[in-house]
Order: C-alpha cells, then sequence, then structure tokens
C-alpha cells in the first residue's frame, strides 16, 4: 500500500485542502463548520448485499472492483466519450466544445482501478472570468489568461468525476462576493444533484457528513470548500467523498473531486466489525510507546489535535485497496494527528499522522520524522503550508 504523500511548503488556501483531502473529513481548524446530517442509511441496504452483521467477522473479500466494471469495445468507447462531451457542456455551459478532445484511459490510476474518460486543456472561460482576470492582471497583458481545465468522466456512471485547473486564484478584497457562505452549502449540494442526479442526493441526505471551510472568513480570497463524506453504519470511510471548491465572487464550482466508491463494492470489502475493540486512549498509548521505542533518548512531549471521529474512521490507504486484484476488507481504525516539541518549535501547524487498527492494535500507517510505517523511507511532518497542485490531477 502506498502512503500518503507528504509535501511542504505553499500557501494557505493549499494547506487547507491538502490536510482535509489526505485526512478524509479531517479539519483541523476551528474556523471550519461541521454539519453532521441524520443517521446513515447502510450502503449494503442500497444494494441488496448482505449487511454487516451477516458476514463473516473476519472474512475475506472475494469480490473486486474488476466484477464491476466491464469490457468496453472500441465502438462503445467511442460512444461514450461523445456522450461525455453532452455531459461536460451541461454541466459546465461555457466549456468550448471544440477543445474537448477526450481520450479513454483504461485504468485510472495506471495500474489498476476504473476506467476513465480524460479531457486535458479544455477551454472553460466565461466572459465573468474574463472581466475578473483583466481586473486582477493590473494591466499586466501577459496576466490575462483563458480558463484551462482538465476534466475525467467515469464512463459507467457517465458522471464527471474530476474538474479544476492550476491557474484558478482566489478573489482580491475590492471583488464583490455575489453568494454568501452562508448560500454555499446549498448551491454546492445543488450542483452534485445536477451532477449526479435527484436519486443520488435524496438518499446520500441521510448518509453524508459536511465541511465547509469559509477561506473568505480565513484567507479573504472567496473560495469554500464543501466535503460530503459517505459512512457506514454511522463510521466514515477515510477517503471516500466528494470535494468541491465554491468561489463566492464568480458564483459557480471552481474545482471538483468525486472520490466516492461503488457502494456495492465498498459493502463488499467492508467485512470487520464497526465497533471498536480498543479505545482511542489505548491507541496513542500504543502509538506513543512506539515512538519512545524509536527515539528512546528524547522527551517527545506528544500533543493530539482533536478529531471528531467518535467511533474510529474506515480505512483505506489512497486506491491501493479499494482498486486491489486482491482486495483486503477494508480496516476500522483510529486516526492520530500529533506533533511533538520538536515540530511545534519550528511551527505550530506542522504535524503527523498515524492509523491504529481499532480491533488489533497494529500501527498501520505512520510518519513520524524519518521513521515510516508501512514503509521505511524518510519523510518530513506534513505542514498546513502544502502544495496541493497534484489533488488537481
Amino acid at each position: 500500500m502506498s502512503g500518503k504523500k507528504r509535501i511542504i511548503k505553499a500557501s494557505v488556501l493549499s494547506c487547507i485542502i491538502f490536510v482535509i483531502l489526505i485526512s478524509g473529513c479531517t479539519i483541523l481548524n476551528p474556523e471550519i463548520e461541521n454539519t453532521p446530517v441524520a443517521t446513515p442509511t447502510l450502503a449494503a441496504e442500497t444494494t441488496g448485499i448482505a449487511t454487516q452483521s451477516t458476514q463473516s467477522e473476519n472474512a475475506e473479500p472475494v469480490f473486486s472492483w474488476s466484477d464491476i466494471y466491464p469490457d468496453y469495445d472500441e465502438q462503445t468507447k467511442s460512444r461514450l466519450i461523445e456522450e461525455a462531451k453532452d455531459e461536460i457542456v451541461r454541466i459546465y455551459p461555457d466549456v468550448d466544445r471544440s477543445t474537448l478532445d477526450g481520450f479513454w484511459m483504461d485504468h485510472d490510476p495506471a495500474e489498476y482501478g476504473p476506467p476513465r474518460i480524460i479531457f486535458d486543456n479544455v477551454d472553460d472561460t466565461s466572459e465573468k472570468y474574463m472581466e475578473l482576470q483583466k481586473l486582477r492582471s493590473r494591466g499586466i497583458e501577459a496576466n490575462i489568461r483563458h480558463n484551462i481545465v482538465r476534466i475525467k468522466v467515469d464512463p459507467e456512471s457517465g458522471n464527471i468525476v474530476r474538474y479544476g485547473s492550476r491557474g484558478h486564484s482566489g478573489p482580491s478584497d475590492e471583488e464583490e462576493r455575489i453568494v454568501s457562505f452562508g448560500e454555499c452549502e446549498d448551491k454546492c449540494l445543488e450542483f452534485v444533484r445536477k451532477v449526479k442526479g435527484d436519486d443520488f442526493v435524496d438518499k446520500m441526505e441521510n448518509n453524508y457528513s459536511t465541511y465547509k471551510v469559509n477561506f473568505d472568513k480565513n484567507l479573504k480570497n472567496g473560495l469554500v470548500l464543501v466535503v460530503p463524506c459517505n459512512t457506514y453504519e454511522e463510521v466514515r470511510y477515510l477517503n471516500d467523498k466528494i470535494d468541491m471548491e465554491y468561489d463566492l465572487v464568480l458564483d459557480r464550482v471552481v474545482r471538483y473531486w468525486d472520490n466516492l466508491k461503488d457502494p456495492e463494492l465498498m459493502a463488499e470489502l467492508t467485512t470487520l466489525s464497526s465497533v471498536p475493540t480498543i479505545s482511542e486512549r489505548k491507541a496513542k498509548r500504543i502509538l506513543e510507546e512506539k515512538l519512545n521505542e524509536t527515539y528512546p533518548d528524547e522527551d517527545l512531549q506528544i500533543h493530539y489535535h482533536n478529531v471528531d471521529f467518535e467511533k474510529g474512521v474506515l480505512w483505506y490507504d489512497d486506491e491501493d485497496l479499494v482498486y486491489s486484484r486482491q482486495p483486503e476488507p477494508i480496516r476500522l481504525t483510529w486516526q492520530l494527528i500529533f506533533n511533538d516539541k520538536e515540530m511545534r518549535k519550528i511551527d505550530s501547524q506542522y504535524i503527523s499522522e498515524a492509523f491504529i487498527d481499532a480491533h488489533t492494535g497494529e500501527i498501520i500507517s505512520l510518519g513520524f520524522r524519518d521513521f515510516r510505517i508501512p514503509r521505511g523511507e524518510k519523510v518530513n511532518p506534513t505542514n498546513f503550508f502544502a502544495n496541493s497542485e497534484e489533488m488537481y490531477e
């Protein structure tokens, strides 16, 4: 399994996005609103698959993503690419259709996972966008650029699963916010409704939590990030979520990541108990024993950031586990976000992260200084000020 990518430096905007993306729905900023929604509907109930209570306690999954996605012939691929163009223009009507030169990727990521239709260098430039570009360019012609984006479409559902550009910048203080922060969540959910349909949103209303990051309040750049997260038996899948950035000046979603997995697949992989065997307190003790064993001559003085996962999180490392040829059960874990006194001397925002199996106590992921589990490569602590450009891929 691959570990989390850790990158140092960049902007405060990038930092918040990065921490949210690598930590699922973990929010470490006191200005962020958390709006939990009512008791979730089990993924298994929506798919007709046996619920967790009838599954073997430690049963190895016999189901994989390759059971869900069909093989596509070339004629079907061509048809789906054309249908994807129609869908993109429906969702983003300012897109110049002549720039939609899509190509088929059999697996995304490259070695495994579901197929994707990729559109690079798409021109999605509205008149409003160009007006703002001229304003922000401060008279420098070279700074006036079109809105060139990358879009990915899932051929099975026909849904857009990625949209965004590296070049989008937030507005200045002088620019008028057309949308208030309070209106943003409803607008984002309406966007999801437009992309994924009424049935999806109606089911999702009882099966997600939303996080709103008011970047305007924190960083004065007019962007808001909304993160709906899927759950199973009231426990959240760490990476199974939708992320959006909403520009309060442009009044539109400017970046969109749909990381939701097929509910049938997730139900088949979630075979272990959703009730922790060990407490979060014990998980912290396990972590500290490992750190003290690794650095025996230091007084580390570990401090923890609060996270709101009272029942732990259902953990899988990036896409490797879900899209494995031989998948393992998704494990219930305690997510521990922490730093030591040396990290706090550099910057109180420096953090490390560990995941402790909530049934066995095994440390299944840990990055601290030059020590790493499961692999031994050297890593640096994550700073909130992180470059998240790769997240727009």
